[in-house]
């Protein structure tokens, strides 16, 4: 009984002592030679996995984590480590000599390696996964590419909201939004242009901007075409528009580069009917109404309050027509922006990373090279723990139908300079946009919201300077 005993314990030491150390089992009582490759294969792992974690800074641990060579290897060394541990796990419940046990503890240590080899596997499988869902995605969205250089120390992207669905011509971004971020302190500054903004100017030394020296209008300037036309008007121009991100994303890129005075270095379209997937990938997203919004077709109302909204109650939250303004709308996408940044926090990412990664593919479309990706995500990542300052160009301040093209400027400007200057503070929201967005100008009914897209200011109204305002009051 003694001997079964001790028998027994030496068969458990082998098992658990390869779960602490892989080959200490070899090196006790099997192949010396295996189990010193193996004993220093796994310290030498340890000790690199530690020195990385301690002296490599995570900002250039995310730039390797977005390289598809490097998850690919990633791939192979999770798999093959995890094979061979199972493997030794298995050399040393034979090392026990099972058959010399009793019944009761050959199946205590046969279920103890069984399981062990499970615990191992399924960590494992799930980073395996992750490296080939985040390899998958930077492969589909990303291109290749030279990295554009900054202007003046900063990054601007743009972030476009578009919509292609049922009953439209071509896709339209409704959701114009320039990022600049700081490249050294990473305070971020958004200008925000609304979609019925017309006249938008091309940079001169374009194609487009010789064609439209006086801005994007019509012939005989008997009509000017608003800002959300450009992408449609690009595809249908495409020798008005050479470039790589194709000639729908050049062109709606440079009618913001030549109406705000930035230049664009990238862009990001979001497919606002596939955002609703995003939110859902998500769990929701939590928002505050501020009024009642009709959602759906069914006389379905968001009433005020606090709430845990799913993606398609999302998505109408951004884009409900009904009673509002293209205004209140931009006000409210960028509190769906806020609510999306403050969701997407590490663990639930890391919890529905294959579905925000499925999704993204099918969601997103850019032309950020992969090259640059770990360097933008980095920034975005330093940037989403400060304070966005926000600038709408909307009435007061701007008139769409007849905008001040230099009073955008010069606001630009002001505010990166302002921005470029001044310390760390609490972020605001700049220009009257706060009374804009929440102001309900009459709209017209007309199916499509095309009403409302000529919807402006009338021409010679009085301009106003930006004073502070309160950009989400639509949502708190």
């Amino acid at each position: 009984m003694r001997r079964e005993a001790v028998r027994f314990r030496r068969a458990l030491v082998l098992v658990l002592g390869t779960l602490v150390v892989p080959g200490s089992a070899q090196l006790l009582a099997g192949n010396r030679r295996v189990g010193g490759w193996a004993s220093a294969a796994w310290v030498s792992l340890v000790v690199t996995i530690g020195l990385t974690a301690w002296l490599v800074p995570l900002d250039s641990l995310l730039r390797l984590a977005v390289r598809p060579s490097v998850l690919r290897t990633f791939q192979v060394l999770v798999f093959g480590v995890v094979v061979g541990w199972g493997l030794l796990l298995l050399d040393a419940w034979r090392l026990g000599q099972p058959p010399s046990l009793a019944r009761r503890h050959r199946v205590v240590v046969a279920v103890l390696t069984l399981g062990l080899c499970a615990a191992l596997a399924y960590p494992a499988v799930t980073a395996v996964r992750y490296a080939a869902a985040a390899r998958d995605a930077v492969v589909a969205l990303f291109p290749s590419g030279r990295a554009a250089a900054t202007s003046g120390g900063r990054v601007n992207v743009l972030l476009l909201g578009a919509d292609a669905g049922e009953g439209r011509v071509g896709l339209r971004p409704d959701s114009i939004h320039l990022v600049s971020v700081d490249a050294r302190t990473a305070r971020p500054v958004m200008f925000s242009l609304p979609r019925n903004l017309e006249r938008a100017r091309f940079p001169r030394d374009t194609p487009a901007g010789e064609e439209f020296p006086r801005g994007f209008t019509g012939e005989g300037d008997e009509e000017d075409f608003l800002l959300n036309e450009t992408w449609t008007y690009g595809e249908d121009n495409p020798h008005l528009f050479p470039g790589p991100a194709g000639p729908g994303a050049t062109a709606v890129k440079q009618a913001v580069e030549g109406t705000l005075g930035l230049p664009v270095h990238y862009y990001v379209l979001v497919d606002l009917a596939g955002f609703r997937s995003l939110v859902d990938a998500l769990g929701g997203v939590t928002l505050t109404v501020a009024e009642p919004i009709p959602i759906g077709q069914h006389g379905r109302v968001l009433e005020p309050g606090e709430q845990r909204l799913d993606g398609y109650e999302t998505l109408w939250f951004a884009r409900s027509r009904e009673g509002s303004s293209d205004y209140a709308r931009m006000a409210r996408q960028r509190c769906v922006v806020d609510a999306v940044l403050r969701e997407a926090d590490p663990a639930t990412v890391l919890r529905n990373f294959t579905e925000l990664a499925a999704t993204a593919t099918s969601l997103l479309e850019t032309d950020v090279p992969q090259a640059q990706v770990g360097e933008l995500l980095d920034l975005a990542l330093r940037a989403k723990s400060q304070d966005l300052t926000s600038v709408l160009f909307v009435p007061p301040l701007v008139v769409p139908a007849d905008p001040d093209i230099d009073l955008i400027q010069e606001t630009v400007r002001a505010r990166l300079s302002s921005a470029s200057r001044s310390p760390d503070r609490p972020g605001r929201d700049d220009t009257d946009a706060g009374r804009a967005a929440t102001a309900r100008p009459s709209v017209g009914a007309e199916a499509g919201g095309e009403a409302e897209e000529r919807q402006g200011v009338a021409p010679g109204a009085d301009l106003q300077p930006p004073v502070s305002g309160d950009v989400s009051a639509a949502c708190r």
